[in-house]
């Protein structure tokens, strides 16, 4: 990246924009069910794990939903929410006031109440203390001009903040997302927002397909940004079949082969699979291109790991089994410093595998808030040596050679090394992180 440009935290997004820059205005136009949180998700996490400050303003969600969401995101220190909902669509109900009585105080101050956010006033004045508060560069991120619409029941207003928050936030040096539903506003609307904004990407949804659309990008220029771009969702993450790392090469004669080695007419198969006849033949002419659920389905009934339809990946042999101790690949968690912790990974490529395992090494006297990975999935570690303590839902847990850790759902929320010198655990995901 140059001076000036910023990941979104999706590889194939920095690659379509040619990165996010300084001064960017990005307007999420979704549909429903299009996922757009995980974007927004992935780009606070990047933002947070460089050690840059994020506010996040929620009109459409409680300040508990969103904390429980946000709770495995590094750096949360650097976190402000801005809770537009309890006093707005909440209407200060019980049960979401509550939440400031009941939680911690290190949570509780992360988050801002706007007493009035039905006030346009004073939501922008709330607005305002932030910007003054916070230093130049703090990412802004608007969960729904959609919400916002709803609790001012007037498109003019919503289109007033607009036009006075994006220059401001521009000239803030800053980066802000702002999200809205895009069959919930009028097309004067959405062509007024698209003449102020940098840039305009359309989530959309056709017959279960998900599609982005660049539409606008203002500074940059490419004939492929205006042509919807496929994408699937995995396990909370987003893939794009298209990307050059996971294209597929002469896919048609790879199933041909495997099929007619393990006996079977393209009827067959396609009944296996749910497909029809049609589809296996075109697919084998190359003349269409399968989702990763068809592949992974077929990969299943012709008994071949699908990488194996990858470029760059052995046929049929998999990956290497062993990994020498001068071989292992040293990681490193942005949130923490070297001397804190040592992380390496013990095994050559987990992309195609179920476990990602590692060798976490901590320094005695370091304390670790928070997790040591965001991970969706299992969790299993073996203590080689040393002494910790671990703190899990409020409990606290010391841990010496020998023992063992198994998580399914909770996770961590501290570590000390309370020995005297370096602890080593052997710790495994499932899945990897893909």
């Amino acid at each position: 990246m140059r001076e000036g440009e910023v990941s979104s935290g999706i590889e194939y997004i920095d690659q379509l924009l040619g990165y996010l820059r300084i001064g960017d205005n990005i307007v999420w136009e979704a549909e429903a069910g299009t996922y757009v949180d995980i974007f927004l998700d992935r780009f606070m996490e990047y933002t947070l794990r460089e050690g840059e400050r994020v506010v996040y303003v929620s009109f459409n969600r409680s300040p508990a939903t969103v904390s429980k969401r946000f709770r495995m995101l590094p750096n949360k220190k650097n976190l402000t929410i801005l809770d537009c909902f309890t006093a707005g669509k909440g209407n200060n109900d019980s049960t979401f006031t509550r939440f400031y009585d009941n939680t911690r105080k290190e949570l509780k101050e992360q988050v801002v109440k706007v007493d009035n956010p039905r006030d346009t006033v004073q939501f922008r004045e709330a607005i305002n203390k932030i910007e003054t508060k916070k230093r130049e560069g703090t990412r802004y991120l608007f969960d729904s001009l959609t919400g916002m619409q709803d609790l001012w029941g007037d498109e003019e207003k919503t289109f007033k903040f607009f036009t006075y928050s994006c220059p401001q936030l521009y000239d803030l040096n800053t980066i802000a997302y702002w999200v809205l539903e895009s069959k919930a506003h009028s097309s004067t609307f959405k062509a007024n927002l698209r003449h102020i904004t940098q840039v305009v990407l359309e989530l959309g949804k056709e017959d279960d397909n998900l599609f982005i659309r660049v539409a606008k990008a203002e500074g940059r220029s490419s004939r492929d940004f205006f042509n919807p771009k496929k994408f699937e969702v995995w396990g909370g993450e987003i893939f794009f079949p298209s990307i050059r790392k996971r294209e597929v090469v002469d896919l048609g004669n790879k199933i041909k082969m495997l099929r007619l080695r393990q006996g079977f007419t393209q009827k067959e198969l396609a009944e296996k699979v749910g497909l029809t006849p049609s589809f296996i033949s075109q697919l084998e002419r190359n003349l269409i291109s399968p989702s990763i659920a068809t592949l992974l389905s077929i990969s299943a009934e012709l008994k071949v790991n699908p990488v194996y339809f990858f470029p760059g990946e052995d046929a049929l042999s998999g990956d290497k089994i062993v990994v020498r101790k001068n071989e292992r690949e040293s990681l490193k968690l942005p949130e923490l410093t070297s001397n804190q912790v040592r992380y390496q990974l013990l095994s050559s490529n987990t992309s195609a595998r179920k476990m990602e395992p590692h060798l976490i090494a901590i320094s005695s006297g370091s304390e670790i808030r928070g997790h040591l990975y965001s991970h969706k999935g299992e969790e299993f570690a073996f203590i080689l040596k040393g002494k910790l303590e671990m703190e899990v839902q409020g409990r606290k847990h010391i841990l010496k050679e020998g023992d063992a850790i198994y998580l399914e759902s909770a996770v961590p929320s501290r570590w000390i090394n309370i020995g005297d010198s370096e602890a080593e655990m052997v710790w495994v995901l499932s899945p990897p992180r893909r």
